[in-house]
C-alpha cells in the first residue's frame, strides 16, 4: 500500500494506443481462434486458459452486444478452420492463444482482404510452446495485449508498423464479501496461477520458511500439473519449521473455494524477467474474493497499490499485513472492488475491444 502522503487516481492511465469509444461505423463479421479447451458453463461459455476466459471471450460476446457478428472457433485444426463457412464470411481474424502453425490461414486470410489481429498475454520469445504465435508476428495487422509492456515489446516483433493496443484483462467473477483473518494461526496463504508462474515461489521460501518459525503458516497452491509442485509439498507438507504447503488442482470451483479459505493472497513475481509484462489479472482476483493480498511490485499492479502490499519480500509483506488493524485492511478491499468495478469492468473492457477492433479494422488498407 502506498504511504498516506501520495495518492492515486480513480481509474488507470489510459491505453497511449486506445482509440476513444465511439458508435462503430459498420458491422463487422470477426472470427476469434483459440487452441485452448472451450466449453458451455452455467453462465456461459468458459474456458481452461485465462487468455481465453478474460480476453476472447469478453470480446465475443461485447462485439455480438454492439451489434456485431462474431463468432469463436477452439480446440481444431488451422486447416478445418480454412475450410468452415465462418473464416469465408469472416473480415477480421483475432487470434488468441495457439499452439499449432497458424502461418498459412494467417497468409491466406491477408490475402482475401482479412484483417489480422494478434492478442499476446506473454512474451512470445521466451517461451517454446508459444513459437507458433511468435511465427505469426510477421502476418499481424495490429496486436493487443494485456498490459502495457507487452504492448511496447510486440512493437518490436516485427518490421512493419502494425500498432498495438493494451486491452486490459476484466475482472470475471462476482465480488465476494471480505474475509479472512490475519489475526488467525496458522495464517492461511494462498497462491494461484499457471505452472509458469510458480517459479517466482521458490526464491521467496526461506523467508517464509524463517517468518513461518514465529508465525505458523498454511499455504495453499492452485495450478496444474500436480508433479510440478510435488518436490515443494514433499518438503513442507508435515508443517515442519511451521510451515505446511498443500496442493489443489485448478478448477473455477477449486479456485474460488480455497481463496474462501484463505487469510491472505501471496503473489510473488519477478521484474527481472517476465513478470513485468504480466497483467493485473490476479491481483483483481483477490480483491474480488474479498481477500488482502501481498504481491511483487510490477507495474500493472501500481494502479491497485492502494488496496493491496506491493513489496520485494513477501515474507516482510506478509508479516507487516498480519500486524495491520482489521477495520483498515477491510477498507482497504471494500475500495478496491469499488475501484475495479469502475476500472476493469467487462462492460468496459468489451466495449474497449470493439473500439480497438472496429479502429483496426478500418485503418488497415486492404484492395
Amino acid at each position: 500500500m502506498k504511504d498516506a502522503s501520495q495518492s492515486a487516481d480513480a481509474t488507470p492511465d489510459p491505453p497511449v494506443n486506445t482509440p476513444t469509444l465511439a458508435t462503430p461505423v459498420r458491422q463487422r463479421s470477426v472470427l476469434l481462434i483459440t487452441d485452448d479447451q472451450v466449453h458451455n458453463g452455467p453462465d456461459g461459455p468458459t474456458a481452461r486458459l485465462a487468455s481465453t476466459r478474460l480476453r476472447l471471450l469478453v470480446a465475443l460476446r461485447a462485439l455480438n452486444d454492439h451489434g456485431h457478428r462474431a463468432t469463436l472457433v477452439a480446440n481444431t485444426t488451422p486447416e478445418h478452420i480454412e475450410s468452415a463457412r465462418n473464416f469465408a464470411d469472416a473480415d477480421h481474424i483475432v487470434i488468441g492463444k495457439v499452439f499449432q502453425d497458424y502461418r498459412a490461414l494467417a497468409d491466406h486470410a491477408r490475402r482475401r482482404g482479412k484483417i489480422v489481429t494478434l492478442d499476446v498475454t506473454d512474451d512470445l520469445a521466451r517461451y517454446r510452446t508459444l513459437a507458433p504465435m511468435h511465427a505469426l508476428t510477421e502476418y499481424a495487422d495490429a496486436f493487443t495485449a494485456s498490459s502495457e509492456g507487452l504492448a511496447a515489446l510486440a512493437r518490436t516483433w516485427t518490421k512493419t508498423d502494425a500498432p498495438s493496443y493494451r486491452v486490459d484483462d476484466p475482472f470475471a467473477d462476482v465480488f465476494q464479501p471480505v474475509g479472512g483473518s490475519l489475526g488467525r494461526r496458522p495464517l492461511r496463504l494462498v497462491w494461484f496461477g499457471s505452472p509458469t508462474n510458480a517459479r517466482y515461489l521458490n526464491p521467496q521460501m526461506p523467508g517464509l520458511i524463517r517468518l513461518a518459525g514465529q508465525l505458523p503458516l498454511e499455504l495453499s497452491l492452485v495450478s496444474t500439473g500436480v508433479h510440478l509442485f510435488q518436490g515443494l509439498m514433499e518438503r513442507y507438507r508435515d508443517g515442519l519449521a511451521g510451515l505446511t504447503v498443500r496442493y489443489s488442482e485448478w478448477s473455477p470451483d477449486n479456485q474460488r473455494q480455497e481463496l474462501k479459505h484463505a487469510d491472505l493472497v501471496i503473489l510473488p513475481g519477478d521484474l527481472d524477467a517476465d513478470s513485468a509484462l504480466k497483467s493485473a489479472n490476479r491481483l483483481i482476483t483477490a480483491i474480488a474474493a474479498g481477500r488482502f493480498c501481498v504481491a511483487s511490485p510490477l507495474p500493472a499492479y501500481e494502479a491497485l497499490s492502494d488496496y493491496a502490499m506491493l513489496v520485494d519480500d513477501l515474507a516482510t509483506g506478509i508479516e507487516a499485513a498480519a500486524q495491520m488493524v482489521s477495520a483498515d485492511v477491510d477498507d482497504a478491499i471494500r475500495s478496491g472492488q469499488e475501484f475495479i468495478a469502475r476500472a476493469y469492468s467487462p462492460a468496459l473492457i468489451g466495449k474497449r475491444w470493439v473500439e480497438i477492433l472496429t479502429q483496426v479494422g478500418a485503418s488497415v488498407p486492404r484492395p
